[in-house]
Parts: C-alpha cells; sequence; structure tokens
C-alpha cells in the first residue's frame, strides 16, 4: 500500500468520529512525528507540547487512578 493510499484510507476511517477523538487521533500524529524526529526525548519534554485542554485530559485520565488499579 502506498503512502497516498493509506493517507486516504485514514481521511475515510476518520470521517464522522466525534470532535474529541479526532483531537486524540491529531495528538497522536504529532506525538509520532516528534518521535520520529527525535525531539521527543522524555516523557517531560512531551509534556512541555501539552497545550491546556491537552493537560486538563490527561488528567481527567487518572482521576480515581489509585481506585480503579489498586496496589496489591
Amino acid at each position: 500500500m502506498t503512502a497516498s493510499q493509506i493517507e486516504n484510507q485514514i481521511i475515510q476511517s476518520s470521517k464522522g468520529l466525534p470532535v474529541d477523538i479526532l483531537q486524540e487521533v491529531l495528538d497522536f500524529i504529532q506525538f509520532l512525528k516528534l518521535k520520529k524526529a527525535g525531539t521527543l526525548t522524555s516523557v517531560q519534554s512531551g509534556l512541555t507540547e501539552l497545550d491546556t485542554s491537552e493537560i486538563t485530559h490527561l488528567e481527567e485520565e487518572f482521576i480515581d487512578y489509585k481506585i480503579a488499579y489498586p496496589h496489591e
């Protein structure tokens, strides 16, 4: 499959997705670009790239983490 075919498939697959999911897809693509460029060298450097809404989303992911995943 060519790069162009894959790009088209990604576009077609993303149609109709809610905005929040599309934002996650975009965030992941940007992460992969940073990773490939070698500019993402640590978690801290990746976190500095986040905007306020992304930080809020990330913090919400860990609400009640210890309750959901108790340490045995």
